[in-house]
């Protein structure tokens, strides 16, 4: 049977991509079988249970914490009358362009002593941010929930009102139509939620390394960067092996949502009573504060600290700035260049090869950049092609990152391809036009919005990523995250506030792409 040349072109790039997909996982396991008497002493070490407890306890408070804000948050959003609800949406749903290193950082130069609140109110901070658990806690739930926020609020917009409204007339209280009403229905997109901040928590390295709390990713750069990649490797099977299961947890949960139907009727909105309106205000106030307004103002506050430009600029910044923009152009490029095909056989193709290539394009999923990085320096720092060494070059932190990021680069081809009706590309077949003419003139204009936004999210994702820029850098060249990791490390919070920022303006594109979607229009 003739195989096509474009068939036998997609199923090379997807057999590439379940390459490196495949990569951290066999390396992982490799080294582990390798070093069976290190694995012996790690299983009978003291440190290894507390630090998966550790690891688990907090994925589950941030999981259970972001719950606690986003749930109410997007349910005053959804069904009270609130003055500027766009903008109140927006500021929900900006704690997500700041990476979690960055809260992390500017939540210490608040607390420490002689930080931000100690030269406001002249008093040291009762709770310690460092060397515990609750300083991490506070910084991974304000920044992931808005996570669980945006499956909320989506979820509350198709519900329909019907069965509210026959609550009220009933005499339920609002208190009352909310939890025996609202919340039943919505278990499905909060614990989807839930899910994915947990598993967001569990990949985390930058908080927890820089508040000082011993998770597994904790473990696995402090062996790295001591030389013991088997102990590493074994940490990051740990990790793989949990993430799997959470992954699978989410995946149930996500099919299982399906059988929610849309709600095309539209909602009713009431007005709040002035008490209401008090506690609302101040909900909304106060959350917004701590995941937004106090990491800027603190960020601004150390800018203005700087008594030259010496003290607030780094000597490095241009260069940094310009690499980072380089690694982010190229691991988007190529993420788009492995997503199309991807996201082709998956919707087009039919049998075991289009499932294959649907499931291991979102396994970028299961992988922390730690991982990733490790895996990478673990097979390429031998591994030549005639004679060419991929090792401490650009390749390995674009691969890296857009194998990471891979899964926002298909999501977004699918949604568009979904969207393109086949019988557009039948007819232009019909009228004459070769398979190549139809895909050029017909389905790639259509397929633009979701690539170029697929790129766009692998681009801000790529300039924030910390992990594999600190593994796989070249020699002598330096990245923005990297420049703020080794600031922050010297607590060197002048001098890290430059960087911040324009990391931060830069995320701040990211915001368009998520409130382009219909959670917004739903508000007009």
């Amino acid at each position: 049977m003739k195989i096509k040349s474009s068939d036998l072109f997609l199923k090379l790039v997807i057999l590439a991509v379940a390459f490196f997909m495949l990569l951290p996982l066999y390396v992982s396991v490799k080294d582990v079988l390798d070093s069976k008497n290190e694995l012996n002493a790690l299983l009978a070490t003291r440190d290894l249970w507390p630090t998966i407890g550790r690891s688990l306890l907090l994925a589950s408070l941030t999981a259970l914490g972001g719950a606690l804000i986003a749930v109410p948050q997007a349910w005053m959003l959804a069904r009270y009358h609130i003055p500027g609800k766009k903008l109140i949406l927006i500021l929900c749903v900006l704690p997500l362009v700041f990476p979690s290193y960055i809260s992390a950082y500017s939540y210490l130069a608040a607390f420490e002593p002689l930080g931000f609140y100690h030269n406001i109110t002249g008093s040291q901070f009762p709770i310690s941010i460092r060397n515990g658990l609750f300083g991490t806690w506070m910084s991974m739930t304000l920044v992931n929930s808005p996570l669980i926020f945006l499956m909320t609020y989506a979820a509350l917009q198709r519900q329909s009102p019907s069965q509210e409204e026959s609550a009220r007339l009933l005499g339920f209280s609002p208190l009352q139509v909310f939890f025996k009403v609202s919340l039943p229905t919505l278990k499905i997109p909060i614990a989807s939620g839930m899910l994915l901040v947990a598993l967001y928590t569990l990949s985390d390295f930058g908080t927890p390394a820089i508040l000082r709390y011993k998770t597994m990713t904790y473990y696995i750069f402090r062996h790295l960067d001591r030389g013991s990649f088997d102990r590493a490797s074994f940490f990051s099977l740990l990790l793989i092996v949990i993430a799997f299961l959470f992954l699978i947890l989410e995946s149930w949960i996500t099919r299982t949502q399906s059988r929610v139907t849309d709600n095309k009727s539209r909602q009713i909105i009431r007005k709040a009573s002035k008490g209401k309106m008090l506690f609302i205000a101040s909900f909304y106030s106060s959350t917004i504060f701590m995941a937004c307004l106090l990491p800027l103002m603190t960020i601004l506050y150390w800018f203005s600290k700087g008594r030259s430009s010496e003290l607030i600029f780094p000597k490095n910044l241009f260069d940094s700035s310009l690499n980072s923009a380089t690694l982010a152009f190229a691991a988007a490029l190529i993420s788009i260049i492995f997503a199309i095909p991807c996201a082709w056989c998956a919707l087009r193709k039919k049998g075991l090869f289009a499932t294959f290539a649907d499931r291991i394009s979102f396994m970028g999923n299961m992988f922390p950049g730690l991982v990733i990085g490790l895996a990478f320096i673990s097979f390429f720092v031998s591994f030549k092609i005639f004679g060419y060494s991929f090792y401490q070059t650009l390749w390995l932190p674009v691969l890296g990152c857009a194998i990471r990021f891979l899964p926002q680069a298909v999501s977004s081809v699918k949604t568009s391809l979904a969207q393109i009706n086949p019988r557009l590309e039948e007819a232009s077949l019909m009228l004459g036009h070769d398979s190549l003419a139809t895909k050029l003139r017909v389905t790639a204009p259509l397929l633009k919005p979701g690539v170029l936004a697929g790129f766009a999210l692998v681009f801000i994702s790529t300039l924030k990523e910390l992990p594999i820029t600190l593994l796989l850098a070249q020699p002598g060249k330096f990245y923005l995250t990297q420049n703020i990791w080794n600031l922050i490390d010297e607590a060197e919070y002048s001098l890290v506030a430059a960087p911040a920022l324009l990391l931060l303006g830069i995320s701040c594109i990211s915001l368009y792409f998520i409130l382009n979607q219909k959670l917004i229009k739903s508000n007009d």
